[in-house]
């Protein structure tokens, strides 16, 4: 079955607590601040905004995919423990402020985040999981510090670079939001979902032909995602390349036939292409 077909996908998982596996929760925009919104007033009414893709639990990849380098995640796509790291026990802040986050009680999850990391300042979960509970509460510009500290802590992972990149891309600084994906990527090169979010903070700034390779890469690692061709297409109608656009939206409409704009895109396929004679 086509996933939602104008939406990015988003995914909404609890922060980590350990042993406990996180348990993602599929949705279809995530969060109430729009990162990207498609400009193209022909499309308008007929499709919802793009958004970038959710940010991810800050230790767990978007979906299972192929670690950056061997040993990077344990099973399942959850990195294991650092070595010689103490087991840290269930009933923790983490786990309490887990609970409280897949409840939706956001408040509770903050209080018990705020008392991790008052208890463990050196630990750089802590600090990422605070970073998310207040991006999750529209809070991007107070999230900023705790993901800079995880950085810090922690520089190799990934996902704390992901989230710092999300939040800055929140608040419109695209040029630190690209940094930090471009980080990211550096790191989990093989990942659609850093792909996609560069490509969208790249759009926003007007940097197009820099997007399209960002789209093009999100689309070779997730070929059946029917809403990376959408974006792809309303940006190469913007650099006025007409017969790619058409293209590209010829393929989100093999994707997801059924698509609610579905027939204002065959009419738009239609005007992009010159008249046959």
């Amino acid at each position: 079955m086509a996933r939602n077909p104008v939406a990015a996908r988003g995914r909404v998982a609890a922060p980590a607590t350990v042993p406990v596996k996180p348990v993602p929760i599929m949705v279809g925009l995530l969060l109430s601040g729009v990162v990207l919104a498609v400009g193209i007033p022909w499309l308008a009414g007929a499709s919802a905004p793009l958004e970038q893709l959710a940010l991810p639990a800050s230790n767990e990849p978007p979906r299972p995919v192929t670690p950056a380098s061997p040993g990077d995640h344990g099973e399942a796509g959850v990195p294991a423990e650092p070595a010689g790291s103490e087991p840290r026990p269930f009933m923790d802040a983490r786990a309490a402020g887990a609970t409280a986050y897949a409840a939706g009680d956001y408040e509770a999850a903050l209080v018990s985040y705020r008392e991790g990391v008052d208890r463990n300042p050196a630990d750089a979960e802590a600090h990422s999981n605070l970073g998310q509970i207040l991006v999750r509460l529209n809070q991007p510009a107070a999230a900023l510090p705790y993901f800079e500290r995880a950085i810090a802590l922690t520089p190799e992972r990934w996902a704390y670079h992901f989230n710092h990149a999300r939040a800055l891309g929140l608040l419109q600084q695209w040029d630190a939001s690209i940094a930090a994906y471009r980080t990211a990527q550096q790191l989990f090169p093989n990942d659609y979902a850093i792909a996609f979010n560069l490509a969208q903070v790249l759009h926003r700034k007007g940097d197009e032909a820099a997007a399209v390779e960002q789209y093009r890469q999100a689309i070779a690692l997730d070929p059946n995602d029917a809403s990376f061709r959408l974006a792809l297409a309303i940006t190469l109608e913007t650099l006025q390349r007409r017969a790619d656009a058409a293209a590209a939206y010829g393929e989100y409409l093999r994707l997801a036939p059924q698509a609610i704009d579905a027939e204002t895109v065959r009419a738009r396929i239609a005007q992009l292409r010159p008249p046959t004679s």
